[in-house]
């Protein structure tokens, strides 16, 4: 069976990056880890997923996405023709996150909350994605 491999791209959650993957081991696939980008005001997430695909991901190609990179990913596939989509810990849509998770609650006062909180390694955050060894600390960064 002599297969051609698709290019495999690797989208992290918010306030992680790509270290969360350090400990998969991908041998020879050829992946890229897309880091994120700033997005604009207001700016609605097919926006950003357009920004975000534009000259970063090819088409016919695997995409993984790790909470909100796996929603994310979900965008970005209907935009362009992908092969696969593996969601790690994450919805498809917004529809399918449950009502009242804390996470809706964080994404409405966002906007009280200074950036560098939820773009930085804090207590807070090593609570709420359950880090707790100190060498896993290391996979939260700035996005």
């Amino acid at each position: 069976m002599n297969e051609t491999l698709s290019k495999i791209y690797i989208f992290s959650g918010l306030g992680v990056d790509r270290r969360v993957f350090n400990e998969i081991d991908f041998g020879d696939l050829d992946i890229t880890h897309v880091e994120w980008i700033k997005p604009e005001p207001n700016e609605p997430l097919v926006h950003y997923a357009e920004r975000i695909a534009e000259n970063r991901v090819a088409p016919h190609s695997v995409l993984i996405g790790l909470s909100f990179g796996g929603m994310l990913s979900v965008e970005i596939a209907k935009l362009i023709p992908v092969d696969k989509i593996v969601l790690i810990a994450s919805a498809k849509t917004k529809d399918e996150l449950p009502r009242g998770v804390l996470m809706k609650w964080l994404l409405r006062i966002r906007r009280f909350i200074p950036e560098y909180s939820l773009t930085r390694p804090n207590r807070i955050a090593y609570w709420f994605f359950g880090v707790k060894e100190k060498k896993k600390n290391n996979c939260f960064g700035k996005f």
